[in-house]
């Protein structure tokens, strides 16, 4: 399902349907071909009782869709932290803002790709 979008909003991170399938070990937006980026995260302190659901996020970098889901990871997964680097202040900016999250997840992985 192509979003269409008017010209002053080609750069606007959209929540919505992110459509893929699969092409050989990976999946690729079902609109453009891209490989679709992933990124899971825990939203809760170990010491929560809630620390095992997480924020799944996936997105499209070319169709700048992305979707977000719940998701169950046990207490044991260690997760890799993409945002460790940064202060407690702009990870607590980026965590409240989900579009802004993405825009920077990838942004971070095009540079980890050497992508542009």
């Amino acid at each position: 399902m192509r979003i269409h979008r008017r010209p002053q909003d080609q750069h606007v991170w959209i929540k919505g349907p992110l459509e893929v399938v699969a092409d050989g070990g990976r999946r690729v937006c079902l609109d453009c071909g891209t490989p679709i980026r992933s990124y899971v995260f825990r939203a809760h302190p170990p010491e929560s009782d809630s620390f095992e659901r997480c924020i799944s996020l996936a997105w499209c970098g070319v169709c700048r869709l992305y979707t977000g889901n719940v998701v169950h990871v046990p207490r044991r997964r260690v997760l890799v932290d993409a945002l460790a680097d940064l202060s407690a202040d702009a990870r607590q900016g980026l965590l409240g803002k989900e579009a802004v999250l993405v825009a920077h997840l990838d942004r971070l992985f095009r540079g980890a790709d050497g992508h542009a």
